[in-house]
């Protein structure tokens, strides 16, 4: 998942301050008048430290800015608008960028909350700046016919925020939009937060830990009251549902795992999508679904839901062949049970995986600590991308954080940390969170990778084949940040392509883990032994099985997503909305007393668009049918794929992008075969 600044008045700088984005969950009036910024947000800051943000200072150095700016005399010119309007934009980036990032990762609660009152300010900020009637004029007169190619890209892009934003209605309206802008981000900022402080745990006998692996076992100490506590967060949940005998162990955990941040979120959505349904109108949309899909690949609300229902029905066939295998191996169990419930499927899947495909997730994760998954990943990259990851020596806000720097030869690309073991106070999931805009001439690209595996201070280090998956996620949109991060204007910098195609190249980069030559490369175990080519065979031979059903319960979190931004929340139950939805769609029942919008946090972040995953995924295995034919190891493959759809960054649409790579538009084909396979 990469993370963005929340949608600042719909001039979107692409700012992926938090979060290109995370892995999808498995189970954003007439002339010339200046409206005047708020009695605004100046955060006083906690005890300074090098990772404590200080907006207040220059959050007043960018307002400066901005009013030399809406006073500037003609003539309008590219040099004179343009450029100090990209300087504005870059300074807010960086910051917003910066501060979301602490807020979501800092140790100290204290810088946490100035963080987050910080990340509403740049917020504010960027609403203030988008609904400049002055700027807008001036930007509007500005002759780009004789420009580059970027320039005019910029030109439009900029042009096309300012209109979403509202900055052509009169004066009053513009004042409401701002006042909603600022309630929508304080609201959603308090629904993640209220997720990243609810983990929840449930406590069990020693016994109800059978058939788990020892190392996690061992790692599980037993409490005065001879109980165990199993926590919701991945590095539990993960192998709980996987490895658990104990049918009740695992529907306990999954009840309190959806049941996270419930009830408080019913209101807090509840208000957050109000807000969002009446800045939608007053921006002359009749809902948000259309409002924020305008400026994607998929342009419209119908579209997208036409693009769900079209995705569910390819999907079905294999959904039900999914599901019957489920249910049958269930009535080896049980052989009374009519349906598969959702707390059982991973631990059904593994065992059809074992018993099948024989690929056992306990023999596998052996090879997979996650140093070496770490180490593999680098070299993985290094050999495609003809690049070298070098440690960068640099101060750091926790000391499980490591760093590093992307050279091509001699040349510094960029630079990223990785924040990879959980700990509290951490944000919860795994997501790429841009650190710093690349500007070329001007600055590097600098990410940060969040997610919560094993390792760290804890004494295992072994992590499960779909973990090591979500890393190689987080790395692709990493990768297309520092690839993406040398162009001169902001919003076409990193990860700048429409949203619902930012997870497209990192969707792409999964594929590698099905490679034989690739895993041999750094999945090794304790003993030295290196992943049999057998396993890795057995693995690609299995990758298919549960895409149908997975696919389905995907596209019930995208209509979930949708749908709750399709209509006026005053005219529907978030909780009867929701089940309404899950029966639809997902090819399994709804567990009683989960809760599942409460603590979905893409309902903040992507507000009614993630469908995106899914519309990346088509893309992704559509590019990825070009190295299906030419190999996955082709250098020259890679080099074309990284210069004509990563280094671009936004400085095309993303369908030429992709037609620029592949020699022709984008296709169903690719995916639809996968769907068929058995």
């Amino acid at each position: 998942m990469i993370k963005n600044l929340a949608r600042c008045g719909a001039l979107v700088l692409m700012t992926l301050a938090a979060g290109a984005c995370s892995k999808p969950e498995h189970d954003a009036a007439p002339g010339g008048d200046t409206l005047q910024p708020a009695a605004a947000a100046t955060p006083t800051p906690p005890p300074a430290g090098p990772w404590t943000p200080d907006c207040q200072r220059d959050i007043a150095a960018i307002e400066q800015r901005i009013t030399a700016l809406e006073s500037l005399p003609p003539p309008y010119t590219v040099d004179a608008v343009l450029h100090p309007l990209n300087d504005i934009e870059i300074a807010i980036a960086d910051g917003a960028s910066f501060a979301s990032l602490m807020e979501n990762v800092h140790p100290d609660r204290e810088v946490r909350e100035h963080a987050a009152l910080c990340t509403t300010a740049y917020s504010d900020l960027a609403t203030r700046l988008g609904l400049s009637r002055p700027v807008f004029d001036a930007v509007s007169q500005v002759a780009v016919e004789a420009a580059p190619d970027d320039t005019k890209r910029y030109h439009f892009l900029t042009l096309q925020g300012f209109r979403l934003s509202g900055v052509d209605r009169d004066e009053g309206t513009r004042a409401r939009i701002r006042e909603l802008n600022d309630r929508i981000t304080k609201l959603g900022q308090e629904f993640d937060r209220n997720i990243l402080e609810d983990v929840g745990y449930i406590e069990v006998a020693p016994e109800d830990l059978a058939g788990l692996p020892e190392d996690f076992i061992a790692g599980k100490p037993v409490g005065d009251n001879g109980k165990i506590r199993i926590s919701t967060r991945y590095v539990d949940s993960i192998p709980v549902y996987t490895y658990a005998h104990s049918d009740e162990v695992r529907r306990l955990l999954r009840q309190k795992e959806r049941s996270r941040a419930y009830p408080q979120n019913e209101e807090v959505l509840g208000q957050l999508l109000a807000a969002r349904h009446q800045l939608a109108q007053l921006l002359g949309f009749a809902n948000y679904a259309d409002l924020v899909t305008n400026d994607k690949m998929i342009a419209s609300a119908d579209n997208a839901r036409g693009f769900i229902d079209r995705i569910d029905q390819l999907a079905r066939p294999a959904a039900d062949r999914d599901v019957a295998r489920l249910l049958d191996r269930l009535r080896q169990i049980d052989p009374d049970a009519s349906q598969v419930e959702r707390w059982q499927t991973t631990y059904l899947e593994e065992l059809i995986r074992r018993e099948d495909y024989s690929i056992d997730a306990t023999e596998l994760r052996q090879y997979f600590p996650y140093t070496s998954v770490r180490d593999g990943m680098f070299r993985l990259v290094e050999h495609l991308f003809d690049v070298t990851i070098k440690p960068w020596t640099t101060e750091v806000w926790h000391h499980s954080v490591t760093s590093y720097e992307i050279y091509q030869g001699d040349q510094l690309l960029g630079r990223f940390h990785l924040d990879m073991h959980p700990r509290d106070g951490k944000y919860q999931h795994a997501a790429a969170f841009v650190t710093q805009l690349g500007i070329a001439g001007r600055q590097l690209p600098v990410s940060t990778l969040v997610c919560n595996f094993a390792g760290g201070e804890g004494a295992n280090e072994l992590m499960e084949y779909g973990e090591v998956r979500t890393f190689l996620h987080e790395f692709g949109h990493l990768l297309h940040a520092i690839f993406g991060g040398h162009q001169n204007w902001a919003r076409l910098s990193g990860i700048a392509t429409e949203w619902d195609f930012v997870e497209a190249p990192s969707q792409m980069l999964e594929e590698w883990l099905y490679d034989r030559d690739t895993l041999q490369s750094f999945a090794i175990n304790a003993q030295g032994q290196t992943i049999p080519g057998d396993l890795v065979d057995r693995l690609k031979a299995a990758r298919n099985f549960g895409e149908g059903a997975q696919t389905r319960v995907q596209m019930y979190y995208s209509a979930l997503s949708l749908d709750y931004h399709s209509d006026d929340p005053a005219s529907f139950n978030l909780v009867a909305r929701m089940r309404e939805l899950e029966a639809r769609y997902s090819p399994f029942p709804h567990q009683d007393n989960t809760y599942f919008f409460a603590n979905l946090g893409h309902l903040n972040g992507y507000s009614a668009i993630y469908y995106t995953y899914m519309w990346s995924k088509v893309i992704a295995v559509d590019m990825f049918s070009a190295f299906e034919d030419s190999g996955l190891r082709n250098k020259d493959l890679a080099g074309h794929y990284r210069k004509t759809v990563l280094a671009p960054g936004g400085a095309k649409p993303a369908a030429q992008l992709v037609e620029d790579f592949l020699g022709r538009p984008y296709s169903f084909a690719a995916f639809s075969a996968r769907l068929e396979e058995e």
